[in-house]
């Protein structure tokens, strides 16, 4: 009996983030190592349209979406963030935005699955990453997404106390 529970908390452990709701109200976060380890994934399908997108021309009202948040650090390797998924019907696309339910005013980069976001220039700080359904998909367009990277967005330490 004691081996199934432990498992069964075990498996809790490894699935209950993936259940986590990644809204701009509640975003998921994403701290990739050097070599960009781990991706981060959401299905949009289980998700929520949780803000319209818009950035550019770019608009996924209608459309369920997922937001996480990143903080770049001075001295951050990653030099682009991809995004893949899709089914038919579905075109996955990523928005940067200085905030987390930001609109047109704070978006800072968009792409999609056959152009990343690059990172040249992005000033330290924390940003939002939100993913969705292109605009070009109908309304109610979904499918799962992941996030990749090919660096690290190293988080430095803000204040270290001993007591």
């Amino acid at each position: 009996m004691k081996k199934l529970c432990l498992g069964l908390l075990i498996a809790g452990a490894f699935t209950s983030g993936a259940a986590m709701a990644q809204t701009c109200t509640t975003p998921g976060t994403w701290t990739p190592d050097a070599a960009g380890t781990p991706s981060v994934s959401s299905d949009l399908c289980a998700g929520s349209d949780s803000v319209a997108l818009y950035c550019d021309f770019l608009d996924s009202a209608g459309k369920n979406d997922a937001v996480w948040q990143v903080t770049f650090a001075a001295g951050f390797t990653a030099t682009q963030i991809t995004v893949t998924g899709g089914a038919a019907g579905f075109n996955p696309v990523i928005y940067m935005y200085t905030a987390a339910c930001a609109t047109g005013s704070g978006c800072v980069q968009s792409g999609d699955s056959g152009n990343p976001i690059p990172l040249a220039g992005t000033a330290a700080g924390s940003y939002f990453l939100a993913a969705s359904a292109a605009s070009s998909d109908a309304s109610g367009a979904c499918g799962s997404v992941t996030l990749g990277t090919n660096g690290t967005f190293p988080v430095s330490l803000q204040s270290f106390t001993v007591g």
